[in-house]
C-alpha cells in the first residue's frame, strides 16, 4: 500500500477524453421509437410551460424563395382557421415524397433562463426540478439525429452548435438577438429550436401519422393544449385540448372494501380520486389524410378459456368451458363505394370526448430510497403525484367508431389512438408526460410519473430501486383501475335494480331489451379492463393485473354480470347451457360474456373469484321449487351426464338420495274425461320406470311408483338404473300390483274376473316370456298357480285344472278357451305350460294299463310316446330310462323267458352286434328295425346303445375262447376307431390285454400286449417281437411303436455291447438312425461305457493289425479315434499313442455322438507328453517330431491347474546344449581350442528337462558366451511364451554385467557430442517404428543430467551367470556400454561409455540401451535401432522411416539460436540508461526498418528510423504483448518448439516453417486445390449420431505429453456415453465413470462456459457444421481432442485445467488460441490421419486460411 502511495505522489494528471460525437451516436443509439425529435422537443415544451407548439417543415424552395431570416424577428403564429397554399389544388405536392431542408420547432413556453442556456451544453445533466419530466439530459441531443448544427433562439439570445474542424468534438456558440421593433415588442415570445437536416428528406412519416401523434401526445401534458404542424408556412394540422372542471370521486359503499395502500413496498397511498371530461379537437386538411394508407382491421388473438381443474368432489360438475369459445370471426370487409372527388384543402374538424380519472398519490421514502432515486434520475422524487387513466364510456366509444365509418372509414380519424383499445391490440400505451413504446394491457392510455429509461421509450425495471418505484406506481395503475370498474358495475347494478322494480308481477324478469343493452354496458367495461399481455416489457401488465385484482380487502366481492345482474364473484357461478336449462335463480355468467372476456373469465377463475356450478348450488334451487315436466328433463340428463370420476371418494348412494330427496317433479297427468290435473311427485318416491321397450304397455295400469312414461322415454334405460337407482318395472312388479286387493281398480280391470283382460296380460306375459329368467318364470307361476286367471269352456280357473286342447281324451276335461280365439302357441303356449297347464293325461296310467294288459308291444308303447314326446316332462323322461320294461332278444338271453331290462342295458338290433354276442332289443319279427326313425331316436335319447364301449370289445378281442370273436371283435374295433373309439383309445391304459396279433423272431404267432412289439423289421435282429404283416398298416391306431424306446436299446447295448466288428457295425448302423431319440445325457453316459470293440495299440502288432478274435477289447468311445484314410494323426505319431477305430460312415456317425473324436487334441496330447515324455520322445521320432507335437501344445496352452501343476515339475520340455568340438592339430595329437575372432565349431545336444532347467534365450551374445553350460528354449516366440508360462528364467534375468572404463576423459569431446545428439535424435524414431514402451520419457533422456555420453581409452566388460548354484564369470573389451544408476526412489542417470581406440559397433550402442531403457527388450530391438543409428536419414525415408520430424527438428533448431540472439540484443538495449526527465517506466519503442538499405559497415547505426508503435494492432493485448508473441508463448507452455517431436506438430508454426507434401514433380500445387482441400476437410465434419462410442476405430488424438514422442493415432480404447446436450452441443462421459448424470449436472457452469465462450466462436471462425463439434469428459488419460469419423470431440477436463479460471475472470484469449489449433489439427485428420508432413502441411494452411476471422474475434475478445 505504501508502494502505491509513493508512486502516486509523483505521478501527473491527465484528462480522460471523450469522443463527443461517437457518445451522442451512442445515446442516439437508444432512442429506437418514432418522432424522437418532436416527442423531446414537445416534453421540453410542456416543462417551460408552453400553452402553444408550431412545428414546421419547409422546403429547400421555399426557404430560398423566403430568404434570409432575422432571428430577432419574432415569427407570426397561425390564425384560429387553417392557412391552405395558394396553388393550385393539381399542383400540390406529395407531402410523402417532397423533400424537405429545414425543421423549425417553436413554442411559447419560459424563455431560456441563464442555467437553460448552461444546461444545454451539458451532456447528461438533467432538469433538477422535481415537477419536470426530463431528468437525464440527453432529450435535446436527439436532435443530431436529423440535423449536425441546432440553433436555438430563446428570450432575446441565441446558440449554435457545430462540430469544430469537422472532428468528434462538439462546440457551442452564443450570442444576442438584434433588439425587437416597437410594433412586435407585445407579440408572443417564441423559443424556436431551428434545425438545417443533414440531407434532405421527406415528412418523418406520413403527415396524418405525425398529426395522431400530436393527438395523443397533447393528452397528458400539463400544459400544452395547442399544437399546429406547417408546410411551407401553410398550417395543415391544429389540434386544441379543452380540459374540464374535475369531480371528486368516492366509492360506493359496497365498493369500500379496495385499499388505497400500495403492497409492493408499501410507499405509495391513493389519497383521492377524481374525474374530469377532456374535449379534443382537431382542424386537418383533407390534403393530410390523403396520406394514410387504409385502415387495417386490428388483429384480435383468439385465446380459449382454460378448462376447470380436475379432482375433488366438486370438480365433476364443471360446465363444459374446456370446449372453449373463440372470438366471432372478422366480418368482410365491405367495398367502399366510389364517391365523387373532394377537395384536398378541405378542413375536416372532429373531435372526441374522453373521461380522464385521476388519482392523487402520495409516496413517503426513507432516506435510503430517497438518495438512491435521485442519485438515478438526477432529482428528488415526487412527495406527490398524480396517475392518471383515460376511460372511454359505452356510449362514447360507439359515437366515435361512428364518426369514424362516416367521415374516416378508409384511414382512420387522428383520435384514432385515443379511443379505447378492446381489442388488446396494444394501441394503448405508457404516457411519461408523452406516450413510450410499452403497452397498458388495458384499453386506455395511463399516464403517471414512472422513471423511463435513457431513451424515454419504456418504463425502467432493471435499476433495483427504480424498480420498486415503477413497480408501486403499477400498483396505484391497478387500484385506479379497479376503482373505476366499481364505479361503472355500480352504476349498471342500479338501473337493473330499478328495471326490476318497474316491473308489474314481482320476480318478473327484466325485458329483453333493457338485458341487453345493461349487459352491453358491463361488457364493454370488461373488455376495457380485460388484461392483455404488455410489451415490451411483460411485466407492466402482470403488476397492474395482480394490483386490480389484489387491492381488495374481499376478494369475493369483485363484482361482474350475470344472468341476473351485477353481483358479487362469490355468489355467480360458470355458464353452461346445460344448467341454464332448469336453474332459473342461480346466477351465472352468460354465454356473450364467456366470448366476449375470455382472458378475465380466466383471470377470475385462476383466482377462485368464478367458481362453476357444484353440486350443492343444483341441490339449493331444486329444494326451492317443482320443476316442469320440461324443466325436470333437463335437470335429469345434466345429473346423467355429470362425470362420475370427480366422485371419487363420496359415496355414490348418498349423492343420489341427496338428489332425489330435493328434486320434485310438476306432472300434469291427463283425465279421463279430458284436461288435466297437476300431480306434485317426488323423485324420492318413484322407485321403477316404463321403458319403450317394455312388453308392458303405457296405456295398462300402472303402479304410482312408477315414473311417468313421458318422462322416462327421453332417457336410456341404463342411465336411469345407474344414476337414479331406479329399476325397470317387471311383469312380475306389474302382475303383483294388478293382483293387489286395494289397487282400486275396476272390474274390467281385473285380472281374475275378466277374461277379456285375462287374455291382455296372458299376452303381455307371452310377448315378455323369452325375456325372462327362470327365477321371475317361477315368482309369475306362484303368484298365478292358485288364482283363477285362465279362461276355459268352463270358466275362469287355476292353471292346474285347465288342460290344452291336444289333451281331449274325455269329453269332460276343462279345455282352454279364449274370448277373441287367440292360438295357443309360441310364447303364450309356453306361459301357459309354466303356469302348469296339462297338455296330457298322466303318463304313468297310461303306461301301467298298457303294460299290464299286454295289448300293446314295444312298438305301440313308442308310437304313443313319439305322439305325446313334446308334452313329456324331464322328470317322466328320467322314469322311462330307469324302469326295464324293453324286452331282450331270446337268442341273446340264452332263455324262452323275455326278459326285461332298461335301454341303456340293450344294444340296438343289428347282425355284427348279434354276433358278437351282445344282448339287443327284441324289436318283434313283424316290424322291421330303422335306426332313423323317430321311435328308434327315442329309444336312443332313453339310452338304447349303438356300439360296444372300448372296454367290452377289447376284452372280447383278448379274452373270448373263441379265436373267430377274437377276431371279429378286433375287426369291429378297427372298422369303427375313426368314429368311435379314437377320442378315447390309450394304449397306455390297456397294457394288460393281450390283443394284438404278432410274430416271435423265430416265427411263433401270439398274442401281444402294447408296448411288447413293434413295426420296424431291423431291430428284430436285437430279438424284439413284431406286429403281424396284416396289421401293420392298423398300427398308429393301435399306438404300435415302429422302434423300441431308447431306453431299452441303451440297456441292451450296456447289458450285451458288440464283442466283433460285424456285429458292432450292424448294431451301430441300426442305431445312427435313432440318434435322434436318444436325450443328450445318454450320449454323456455311453461315453464313459466299455461299447466299442477295437484294437488298443498295446494289443497291436508291430507288423500287422490281426483280426483274431482275443485280439478284440472293449474300449470307451471317449477313448477311441477314427481312422482316416487321407493319413494324419492316425497315420502318424499319434497311430502309435491312441486307439483309432473305423465301422463304417452310417455306423462312426452314432459313435461320434457317443464320444469318438477325429483326432485327438492339444490337451490330450499334453497328457500324453507329461505322462511318459521319453516313451513320446522315442514314438515320436526323435526331437524334431517331439518339437513339432510341443509346438501345438505351446500354441494352446490355456490348460487346467492340474495339468499344469505337472507340466512344471515333469522333465518333458526339449532343451538344447552347444557343446564345442576338439580338432586335431596338423602337427601333433593334442586337442587345440580355436582363437578369438575365428567362428567356434560346435553340435548342439537335446535333452528332456524341467522348466527350472531351462533358460529362454532373449540375450544372444551373453549365450554365445555361456552356451557350453546352460540349456537353452527353441528360439521362438511361441517356445519362449510356453517356457515362460511354465517358470522359465530369461537369460537376461542370470545375467549381470559390469563395465570398467580406463582412462574416461573428463570434458565431452566433439565425438561425444555428436554421438549423444545421434542417440536422442534416432531413439524417438526407433520407438515409434518399434511401438515398443519405455522406462522413461524422451524429453527426460533429453536432459543435460540425465543421458550423458563419455568416451574412455579403453572398455571391458565382465559377465557373470549365476544359475543352477553355479557361477561362472567371461570377460571382453566392447567397443560401447550403457550403465543405469537407479535406486527404489530415483532413475538414472544413463552413462553411455565408448572406447575410443575402437571403432565404434552400433550394435553394442544399441543393445546396452535398449537393454537398460526398454520394458521388455528383444533381440530384434537391438537390430532395429542399431539400424536407425547407423544408417543415413534420407536412406532411412527411403525405407519407409518417418524422418521428417528430425528434419523439421534441426530447422527449428536454427530459428532457435536465431530467436535467442535477437532476445540477447533486446536486453543489451533495455539495459541502457534511462535519458534525463524519462519514465523510468516506459517501455522502449520499437524499431523497425522502414526499408532495406545498402550501406558500409560503420554506417549501419543511420540505416534504422524510430517510428512510433502502430497505434491500431490487429491483436492488442493488455499488456501491449503482439499476437505473434501470443502464439509462441501457447507453443512454448508446451514445448512445441516448431513443428519437430513431441506436441510440436499439433501446434504448427508459420508458413516458413511448413513443406508440403513432397511432389516430385516440377509443378507447384495450386492454392486452389489446396483450399479445396481444406473446405473438404470442413465439410467432412459431421454429428456423431451414437449415444454410445466404442473407440476401436482409428482416431487422432491430441495429447498433452507421451513417452515416445509422437502423437498416438492408434485411438483411445475408452468408451463414452451419451447423458444430454449443452447449447446444442452433444455431452459424453467415460463410461467407467459412476453416475455420469451427476457429472453433467456438476459440470453444468463450466460446459455453459466452454460451449458458448470458446467452442461456439470457434465454431463460427471455421464454419463448421453446428452438429460437429461435441465435447466429452473423463477421469483420467493424456486425450485432450480426437476425431471420430469426421465428428469432433474436445476434452472438458483439460478445459477445466487449463483454462477455465481464466475464462471466468474474462480472459478468454488463451484458451481460444490454444483451442483454436487443437480444432485444425483434428480438422486436418479429415484429410491425412496419420501423423506425417502432410498432415502437419495441412494442419498449417488450415490455421492460415482461417486466421484473419480469427485475429478479428481475438480483436473483440480484448476490446
Amino acid at each position: 500500500m505504501d508502494t502505491r502511495n509513493s508512486l502516486w505522489a509523483s505521478g501527473r494528471d491527465e484528462e480522460v477524453q471523450v469522443n463527443q460525437r461517437a457518445l451522442i451516436d451512442k445515446v442516439l443509439a437508444r432512442y429506437s421509437g418514432e418522432h424522437t425529435v418532436l416527442r423531446e422537443l414537445l416534453q421540453n415544451s410542456d416543462d417551460a410551460g408552453a400553452k402553444t407548439v408550431e412545428i414546421h417543415f419547409n422546403t429547400g424552395a421555399f426557404l430560398k424563395r423566403r430568404g434570409p431570416k432575422n432571428d430577432s424577428e419574432q415569427p407570426a403564429s397561425g390564425s384560429d382557421s387553417l392557412s391552405v397554399p395558394s396553388s393550385s389544388t393539381s399542383n400540390l405536392p406529395d407531402l410523402t415524397k417532397e423533400p424537405l431542408h429545414q425543421w423549425e420547432f417553436r413554442n411559447d413556453g419560459i424563455p431560456f433562463r441563464e442555467e437553460d442556456w448552461n444546461r444545454l451544453k451539458k451532456i447528461a445533466e438533467g432538469n433538477p426540478d422535481e415537477e419536470k419530466i426530463g431528468a437525464f439530459g440527453v432529450g435535446f441531443y436527439s436532435l443530431f439525429s436529423v440535423t449536425d448544427e441546432p440553433f436555438v433562439t430563446s428570450g432575446g439570445q441565441w446558440m449554435g452548435f457545430y462540430w469544430k474542424d469537422n472532428k468528434d468534438q462538439l462546440f457551442a456558440r452564443r450570442g444576442t438577438l438584434p433588439p425587437v421593433e416597437p410594433s412586435a415588442a407585445n407579440e408572443k415570445q417564441w423559443t424556436t429550436f431551428t434545425m438545417p437536416l443533414r440531407e434532405a428528406s421527406p415528412f418523418p412519416g406520413r403527415p396524418v401519422d405525425i398529426a395522431r401523434f400530436l393527438a395523443t401526445s397533447l393528452t397528458f401534458m400539463r400544459n400544452l393544449c395547442d399544437v399546429s404542424m406547417f408546410f411551407n408556412e401553410h398550417r395543415l394540422v391544429r389540434i386544441k385540448k379543452n380540459a374540464g372542471h374535475s369531480k371528486p370521486l368516492t366509492l360506493p359503499p359496497s365498493s369500500t372494501y379496495l385499499d388505497p395502500r400500495t403492497r409492493i413496498a408499501g410507499t405509495m397511498t391513493v389519497k383521492e380520486v377524481q374525474s374530469s371530461d377532456l374535449r379534443m379537437q382537431a382542424q386537418v386538411l383533407r390534403w393530410v389524410y390523403s396520406t394514410g394508407s387504409e385502415k387495417a382491421a386490428p388483429k384480435v388473438a383468439t385465446v380459449v378459456p382454460k378448462p376447470a381443474a380436475t379432482g375433488g368432489f366438486f370438480a365433476s360438475i364443471f360446465s363444459s368451458f374446456a370446449s372453449g369459445t373463440s372470438s366471432p370471426a372478422p366480418r368482410p370487409s365491405t367495398p367502399v363505394p366510389a364517391t365523387p372527388p373532394v377537395d384536398p384543402l378541405e378542413t375536416v374538424d372532429s373531435s372526441v370526448i374522453l373521461t380522464v380519472y385521476s388519482a392523487k398519490v402520495e409516496s413517503k421514502l426513507d432516506q435510503k430510497s430517497m438518495a438512491e432515486l435521485e442519485r438515478a434520475t438526477k432529482k428528488k422524487p415526487p412527495t406527490m403525484c398524480w396517475y392518471s387513466l383515460i376511460y372511454t364510456g359505452k356510449d362514447e366509444f360507439d359515437m366515435s367508431q361512428e364518426e369514424d365509418q362516416k367521415e374516416f372509414k378508409a384511414t382512420g380519424s387522428v383520435f384514432q389512438g385515443l379511443r379505447a383499445d378492446l381489442d388488446g391490440t396494444g394501441t394503448a400505451r405508457v404516457f411519461i408526460g408523452h406516450a413510450t413504446s410499452q403497452s397498458t394491457g388495458i384499453g386506455g392510455h395511463i399516464s403517471a410519473r414512472f422513471i423511463p429509461t435513457v431513451e424515454r421509450e419504456s418504463i425502467d425495471l432493471v435499476d433495483r430501486q427504480v424498480s420498486v418505484w415503477n413497480k408501486e406506481l403499477l400498483w396505484v395503475g391497478g387500484y385506479l383501475g379497479r376503482f373505476i370498474y366499481e364505479s361503472q358495475l355500480a352504476t349498471i347494478r342500479t338501473l337493473w335494480d330499478e328495471a326490476m322494480k318497474s316491473q308489474k308481477t314481482p320476480g318478473e324478469e327484466i325485458s329483453a331489451t333493457t338485458r341487453e343493452w345493461l349487459e352491453s354496458k358491463a361488457l364493454h367495461t370488461l373488455k376495457f379492463f380485460t388484461f392483455h399481455p404488455t410489451t415490451p416489457s411483460a411485466v407492466v401488465g402482470l403488476n397492474m393485473e395482480a394490483a386490480f385484482f389484489a387491492c381488495a380487502r374481499d376478494k369475493g366481492a369483485f363484482p361482474i354480470i350475470s344472468s341476473t345482474g351485477v353481483k358479487p364473484a362469490s355468489q355467480v357461478r360458470s355458464y353452461s347451457p346445460e344448467y341454464g336449462a332448469f336453474l332459473k335463480n342461480t346466477p351465472m355468467l352468460t354465454e356473450s360474456v364467456i366470448k366476449a372476456v375470455p382472458l378475465t373469465i380466466n383471470a377470475l377463475r385462476e383466482r377462485g373469484l368464478i367458481r362453476d356450478i357444484t353440486f350443492g348450488d343444483v341441490l339449493k334451487e331444486l329444494s326451492q321449487r317443482p320443476l316442469n315436466e320440461t324443466e325436470m328433463e333437463a335437470c335429469l340428463k345434466w345429473r346423467i351426464g355429470l362425470d362420475t370420476a370427480g366422485l371419487q371418494g363420496h359415496d355414490e348412494e348418498v349423492l343420489r338420495k341427496q338428489f332425489l330427496q330435493a328434486a320434485i317433479l310438476s306432472y300434469l297427468e291427463p283425465k279421463e274425461g279430458g284436461g288435466t290435473e297437476e300431480r306434485i311427485i317426488p323423485l324420492a318416491s318413484i322407485k321403477t320406470f316404463l321403458s319403450p321397450s317394455n312388453s308392458i304397455s303405457p296405456n295398462f295400469p300402472l303402479p304410482p311408483q312408477n315414473l311417468p312414461f313421458s318422462l322416462s322415454k327421453q332417457f336410456t334405460p341404463d342411465s336411469l338404473r345407474r344414476f337414479f337407482g331406479w329399476a325397470d318395472l317387471t311383469v312380475v312388479e306389474w302382475l303383483e300390483y294388478l293382483l293387489l286387493p286395494t289397487n282400486g281398480l275396476p272390474n274390467e280391470s281385473n285380472i281374475t274376473k275378466s277374461p277379456e283382460f285375462s287374455e291382455k296380460v296372458l299376452n303381455v306375459l307371452a310377448k315378455a316370456w323369452g325375456s325372462l329368467s327362470k327365477q321371475q318364470m317361477q315368482r309369475i307361476a306362484e303368484i298365478l298357480q292358485d288364482k283363477t286367471v285362465i279362461p276355459t269352456k268352463s270358466g275362469m280357473k287355476a292353471p292346474k285344472e285347465a288342460y290344452f286342447a291336444n289333451a281331449n281324451v274325455f269329453p269332460d276335461l276343462p279345455i282352454i278357451e279364449l274370448p277373441k280365439g287367440t292360438h295357443i302357441r309360441g310364447g303364450l303356449e309356453k306361459v301357459l305350460t309354466t303356469l302348469g297347464v296339462m297338455k296330457h293325461v298322466d303318463l304313468q296310467i297310461v303306461f301301467t294299463r298298457m303294460i299290464t294288459s299286454g295289448d300293446w308291444g314295444v312298438q305301440e308303447l313308442m308310437k304313443y310316446l313319439v305322439a305325446i314326446k313334446e308334452t313329456l316332462t324331464p322328470l317322466e323322461k328320467d322314469r322311462l330310462r330307469q324302469t326295464a320294461a324293453f324286452p331282450q332278444e331270446a337268442s341273446a338271453s340264452g332263455s324262452g323267458q323275455t326278459v326285461r331290462k332298461k335301454p341303456g342295458d340293450l344294444y340296438e338290433p343289428v347282425n355284427n352286434l348279434r354276433e358278437l354276442g351282445l344282448p339287443v332289443l327284441d324289436w318283434g319279427a313283424q316290424h322291421k328295425w330303422r335306426p332313423n326313425s323317430e321311435e328308434a331316436k327315442m329309444l336312443f335319447d332313453f339310452g338304447l346303445r349303438r356300439f360296444p364301449p372300448q372296454k367290452v370289445i377289447l376284452e372280447l378281442a383278448a379274452k373270448s375262447e373263441d379265436p373267430a370273436k377274437q377276431r371279429k371283435a378286433l375287426g369291429y374295433f378297427l372298422e369303427n376307431f375313426d368314429t368311435r373309439y379314437s377320442s378315447t383309445y390309450d394304449p397306455n391304459q390297456v397294457v394288460h390285454l393281450a390283443f394284438i396279433p404278432s410274430m416271435k423272431p423265430d416265427g411263433t404267432a401270439f398274442l401281444a400286449r402294447p408296448g411288447e412289439v413293434f413295426t420296424n423289421p431291423e431291430c428284430a435282429f436285437l430279438g424284439f417281437a413284431l406286429v403281424e404283416p396284416s396289421l401293420r398298416d392298423a398300427a398308429n391306431k393301435l399306438g404300435i411303436p415302429k422302434d423300441p424306446p431308447t431306453t431299452l436299446l441303451m440297456s441292451m447295448l450296456i447289458d450285451k455291447p458288440p464283442n466283433e466288428p460285424n456285429a458292432a457295425r450292424q448294431m451301430f448302423e441300426y442305431l445312427t438312425t435313432r440318434i435322434a431319440d436318444f436325450p443328450p445325457q445318454s450320449f454323456q453316459n455311453l461315453r464313459l461305457m466299455k461299447i466299442v470293440p477295437a484294437m488298443p495299440p498295446a494289443a497291436r502288432s508291430s507288423t500287422k493289425e490281426k483280426q483274431a478274435g482275443d485280439k478284440w477289447v472293449l474300449c470307451k468311445p471317449g477313448e477311441c479315434f477314427f481312422r482316416s484314410d487321407r493319413g494324419g494323426s492316425s497315420s502318424g505319431v499319434h497311430s502309435k499313442l491312441f486307439t483309432f477305430v473305423d465301422f463304417g460312415g452310417k455306423a462312426n456317425v452314432f459313435l461320434k455322438a457317443c464320444g469318438v473324436k477325429d483326432e485327438p487334441n492339444v490337451h490330450e496330447i499334453a497328457e500324453m507328453m507329461v505322462r511318459d515324455p521319453k516313451q513320446f520322445l522315442e514314438l515320436a521320432g526323435g526331437p524334431q517330431g517331439y518339437l513339432d507335437e510341443l509346438r501345438q501344445v505351446a500354441a494352446q496352452y490355456n490348460f487346467d491347474p492340474r495339468l499344469l501343476a505337472q507340466m512344471r515339475t515333469t522333465p518333458f520340455l526339449i532343451g538344447s546344449r552347444r557343446t564345442p568340438k576338439a580338432v586335431k592339430d596338423t602337427k601333433g595329437s593334442q586337442l587345440v581350442d580355436v582363437g578369438d575372432g575365428e567362428e567356434e565349431d560346435y553340435e548342439v545336444v537335446f535333452d528332456l528337462l524341467r522348466p527350472s532347467q531351462v533358460v529362454i534365450v532373449d540375450d544372444t551374445n551373453a549365450y554365445s558366451l555361456f552356451a557350453g553350460s546352460l540349456w537353452g528354449a527353441p528360439q521362438d516366440d511361441i517356445f519362449e511364451t510356453f517356457y515362460r508360462s511354465l517358470g522359465c528364467r530369461p537369460l537376461t534375468s542370470l545375467v549381470s554385467e559390469e563395465y570398467h572404463p580406463q582412462h574416461v576423459e573428463a570434458i565431452p569431446s566433439s565425438t561425444s557430442k555428436d554421438l549423444r545428439n545421434l542417440v536422442l535424435q534416432r531413439f524417438p524414431l526407433f520407438l515409434h517404428e518399434r511401438n515398443a514402451q519405455c522406462k522413461v520419457k524422451t524429453d527426460w533422456l533429453g536432459q543435460d543430467s540425465n543421458f550423458v555420453v563419455k568416451g574412455c581409452r579403453k572398455l571391458s566388460l565382465v559377465r557373470k551367470l549365476d544359475f543352477g548354484g553355479k557361477i561362472l564369470q567371461k570377460s571382453q573389451e566392447a567397443s560401447a556400454a550403457a550403465q543405469l544408476q537407479s535406486s527404489v526412489r530415483s532413475f538414472g542417470p544413463l552413462t553411455l561409455f565408448y572406447s575410443q581406440n575402437d571403432k565404434l559397433d552400433m550394435y553394442e550402442v544399441a543393445h546396452s540401451i535398449c537393454r537398460l531403457l526398454l520394458k521388455k527388450p528383444k533381440v530384434n530391438d537391438s537390430l532395429l535401432f542399431m539400424t536407425i543409428l547407423s544408417t543415413d536419414l534420407r536412406a532411412l525415408r527411403r525405407r519407409g522411416f518417418n524422418v521428417d520430424r528430425i528434419l523439421h527438428q534441426q530447422k527449428a533448431e536454427r530459428e532457435l539460436l536465431a530467436a535467442k540472439q535477437a532476445e540477447a540484443l533486446r536486453e543489451e538495449q533495455e539495459s541502457l540508461p534511462v535519458a534525463p526527465g524519462g519514465d523510468p517506466f516506459a517501455k522502449p519503442t520499437p524499431v523497425r526498418a522502414t526499408r532495406p538499405v545498402s550501406t558500409a559497415p560503420s554506417e549501419a547505426s543511420d540505416t534504422s528510423t524510430v517510428v512510433p508503435p502502430d497505434p491500431s494492432p490487429l491483436i492488442k493485448l493488455a499488456n501491449n504483448t503482439p499476437a505473434s508473441q501470443i502464439l509462441d508463448s501457447f507453443k512454448n507452455r508446451f514445448g512445441r518448439q516448431g513443428t519437430g517431436g513431441g506436441l510440436a506438430s499439433l501446434i504448427g508454426g508459420g508458413p516458413s516453417t511448413q513443406t508440403p507434401p513432397r511432389n516430385e514433380h516440377a509443378k507447384v500445387t495450386p492454392t486452389s486445390d489446396i483450399e479445396r482441400n481444406i473446405r473438404t476437410a470442413i465439410n467432412a465434419c459431421r454429428s456423431e449420431s451414437s449415444s454410445v462410442l466404442t473407440n476401436r476405430q482409428n482416431m487422432t488424438t491430441v495429447k498433452e505429453s507421451l513417452e515416445d514422442g509422437y502423437c498416438d493415432i492408434s485411438g483411445t480404447d475408452k468408451d463414452f456415453t451419451l447423458v444430454g446436450t449443452i447449447q446444442g452441443y452433444k455431452f459424453y462421459v467415460a463410461r467407467d465413470i459412476e453416475n455420469p448424470q451427476q457429472v453433467a449436472v456438476a459440470k453444468q457452469t463450466a460446459l455453459g462456459r466452454f460451449a458458448s465462450s470458446i467452442i461456439t466462436p470457434l465454431k463460427d471462425v471455421y464454419k463448421l457444421p453446428p452438429t460437429s463439434l461435441h465435447i466429452f469428459y473423463d477421469q483420467k488419460g493424456d486425450l485432450i481432442a480426437f476425431n471420430r469419423n469426421g465428428s469432433l470431440f474436445v476434452n472438458l477436463r483439460y478445459y477445466e485445467s487449463w483454462h477455465d479460471a481464466d475464462v471466468q475472470a474474462g480472459k478468454t484469449a488463451p484458451a481460444l488460441i490454444s483451442w483454436y489449433h487443437s480444432l485444425a489439427h483434428e480438422i486436418a485428420h479429415n484429410l491425412v490421419q496419420p501423423h506425417n508432413s502432410e498432415h502437419e502441411f495441412y494442419f498449417s494452411a488450415i490455421c492460415e486460411s482461417h486466421l484473419l476471422d480469427f485475429t478479428r474475434l481475438l480483436n473483440r475478445v480484448l476490446g
